[in-house]
């Protein structure tokens, strides 16, 4: 009963993180376009240094999201 319910549980799982990876990958792409948009706009407007961090800081994790999902998916 028990090992039944496990094969359930690990094939359900299983077949869910190929979906996961290629979520990973498009939210990493959201978070980098975000970040540029918010990079731009800071340096258009002087004195306002957190939207220029925050784009930084966006597009960095979008990055690390985008290789993270393509090398779990290899």
């Amino acid at each position: 009963m028990e090992q039944r319910i496990e094969k359930a549980i690990d094939n359900t799982l299983e077949s869910a993180s190929s979906q996961l990876y290629i979520f990973n990958v498009g939210l990493g792409i959201v978070l980098v376009i975000l970040g540029i948009v918010f990079f731009l706009t800071g340096k258009r407007t002087k004195g306002t240094g957190g939207k220029i961090n925050a784009g930084l800081i966006c597009t960095v994790i979008g990055i690390v999201s985008i290789v993270s999902g393509i090398v779990q998916m290899f």
